[in-house]
């Protein structure tokens, strides 16, 4: 499986050089949106949205990581 990152010398990950910005501005944007309910809401549905807000914040680090 190729690696989408080389690695350059002093053993760091060279980060994509283009994109990535604005994939994480719209991640956060979508992680809020999903935090805050429009209406009251039963407890399973407020998990749901939390746990796909902690699934999209999660993704911004592993791609500010190189990851």
């Amino acid at each position: 499986m190729p690696m989408t990152t080389t690695r350059s010398s002093h053993g760091r990950v060279r980060q994509p050089a283009h994109g990535v910005g604005s994939l994480v501005r719209r991640l956060d944007r979508e992680r809020r949106r999903f935090l805050h309910a429009t209406t009251p809401e039963i407890p399973t549905e407020q998990a749901w949205r939390a746990g796909v807000a902690e699934g999209l914040r999660l993704a911004q680090l592993a791609i500010r990581k190189g990851v």
